[in-house]
């Protein structure tokens, strides 16, 4: 429902308040915050109004009210004012230009973002960076074989395979045509079901007691296809009134343990640099409190990155959409730079 600029404001102030305080806003209190001309009885109905169409809540030990989930995503949709970055948050979010690789640069964007945030910060990347990989074979030992996959950009990804046979350097060597043969200038994307199935035939076919060598590989591509997830500040929630009572705090800290869960949240919806969620109470599937709330970011760069930022329903969202955008920005420069 579209409300009347009176009602927006009133509503912007609220929760603006409330941000600041974590306490219930009244009537009287926003009658002096506001020069809305109008009496704090006017206020009150108008907050009444706002409470029925469910965008304030009243709680029960309090005269005030306090945002609802609705409340909050009207707000980021409509009420939220541009926050410009001071030079203290900049120079908490500015990366570490020395650093190289993926990994490292997701983990230092979430640590930053973590520190700029005060919340809990998850990111979820590929393994590997995508494009098309070569392979190599070689023994490290009795019946052992490392597996090497090697990507385009030099970055390598080992697998240890046990074997029944021991393999001399030529017959490996002979192998990994083979494995280069069938998925020469094939991507990641491109390698499905069928034709790692085609993969292990032809390895079989021409080495006939190298399954086990067929399998392995057939496993490693899977986990090259695979995301990995970091976690940074996870204790930073527990540190505001909303994460404080020992229920609360169990139950936050047992869906820490969730890896699985919290990445499927995250990339259920591809990632778009303007993408900027928000999920409130039983929206957040992986922790469905009501004064808990999760912010969702995408970096749509060559290499698909997602963020995640969880703490208390309040959290300072203009704040935080302005930092955000400034690591995505660092971010998907140094990926489209690198890769």
């Amino acid at each position: 429902m579209e409300l009347d600029e009176r009602k927006r404001v009133i509503l912007k102030t609220v929760i603006n308040a409330y941000i600041r305080t974590g306490e219930p806003v009244g009537s009287k209190a926003l009658a002096g915050m506001e020069d809305l001309h109008v009496s704090s009885a006017t206020i009150r109905n108008e907050m009444s109004d706002l409470e029925k169409l469910g965008y304030l809540m009243k709680p029960h030990t309090s005269a005030g009210r306090v945002p609802s989930g609705e409340g909050y995503r009207y707000y980021v949709m409509n009420a939220l004012h541009a926050y410009h970055l001071t030079q203290r948050d900049i120079d908490r979010l500015i990366s570490d230009a020395r650093l190289a690789g993926l990994r490292n640069a997701v983990e230092d964007s979430a640590k930053r973002l973590a520190d700029f945030s005060e919340c809990a910060v998850f990111a979820v990347n590929p393994v590997c960076t995508g494009g098309a990989y070569s392979f190599g074979l070689m023994p490290v030992g009795k019946n052992t074989v490392a597996l090497l996959a090697i990507s385009g950009v030099g970055s390598v990804k080992t697998g240890f395979i046990r074997t029944e046979t021991e393999f001399d350097q030529k017959t490996l060597q002979g192998i990994a045509s083979v494995l280069n043969t069938v998925l020469s200038g094939v991507s990641l994307e491109q390698i499905n079901k069928p034709r790692l199935e085609l993969l292990k035939k032809a390895i079989e076919e021409n080495f006939s007691d190298a399954s086990e060598i067929a399998s392995a590989a057939a496993k490693l591509l899977e986990e090259l296809k695979s995301y990995e997830l970091t976690v940074c500040g996870s204790t930073n929630p527990l540190s505001y009134p909303e994460f404080s009572e020992i229920d609360v705090a169990k139950k936050y800290i047992n869906m820490l343990s969730k890896k699985q869960e919290i990445m499927k949240t995250l990339l259920d919806v591809p990632p778009k640099e303007s993408d900027f969620s928000v999920m409130i109470g039983e929206e957040n599937p992986f922790f469905p409190y009501q004064d808990a709330g999760l912010v969702r970011v995408g970096c749509d760069s060559k290499i698909p990155v997602v963020f995640g930022i969880m703490g208390p329903a309040r959290m300072n969202y203009a704040r935080l959409k302005a930092g955000c955008s400034y690591i995505v920005s660092q971010l998907k420069h140094k990926i489209n730079e690198e890769y």
